[in-house]
C-alpha cells in the first residue's frame, strides 16, 4: 500500500512550493492528497481510493504513478494560488499597478500550464514504456 507519507514526501522532493503556503495540519494534507487522487483517477481512468484512517491508498502505486500524483498535488496548489491571487488582488490592481498585476498573473498562468504539460509528459512516458514492452513481446 502506498502511504500518505510516501505521497507527501514525493511531492515535497519534486515540487518545491512556498512552505508558508503548505497545509500545516494532517486534515488539510489529507484533503490535498484526496483531491489529487480524484484528478489522477479522472485523467488515468483509474479507481484509486484513499483511507484517511490508515493513511494509505488502497494499493501500491508504481513510481511513475506516484510521481504523477505528486505533480497533481502541485498543479492543484498552483491553480488555487492563481485563483486566490486573482480574487484578492484584482480589485486593487489600479493601486498596485496594472503591469505588475498582469505580470504576476501571467507568471502564475504559465506555471499552471507548465505543470499541466509536465503531467501529460509523465503520463505519455508511462504509455510509451507500455507500448515499447508490448512491441518487444510480439
Amino acid at each position: 500500500m502506498t502511504t500518505y507519507d510516501q505521497i507527501w514526501t514525493t511531492f515535497l522532493n519534486n515540487c518545491k512550493v512556498s512552505d508558508i503556503d503548505l497545509p500545516q495540519t494532517d486534515e488539510k494534507i489529507y484533503e490535498m492528497i484526496s483531491n489529487a487522487v480524484l484528478h489522477f483517477n479522472n485523467r488515468l481512468r483509474d479507481n484509486v481510493k484513499c483511507d484517511n484512517i490508515t493513511e494509505t491508498l488502497d494499493r501500491e502505486l508504481s513510481d511513475d504513478h506516484l510521481l504523477i500524483l505528486a505533480h497533481y498535488i502541485r498543479l492543484i496548489f498552483l491553480k488555487n494560488q492563481k485563483t486566490y491571487f486573482e480574487s484578492v488582488w484584482q480589485p486593487f490592481q489600479g493601486d498596485i499597478g496594472l503591469r505588475n498585476f498582469s505580470a504576476q498573473l501571467k507568471s502564475l498562468e504559465n506555471s499552471v500550464q507548465d505543470q499541466e504539460k509536465l503531467i501529460e509528459r509523465l503520463i505519455i512516458n508511462t504509455e510509451e514504456d507500455y507500448l515499447w514492452v508490448s512491441y518487444m513481446w510480439k
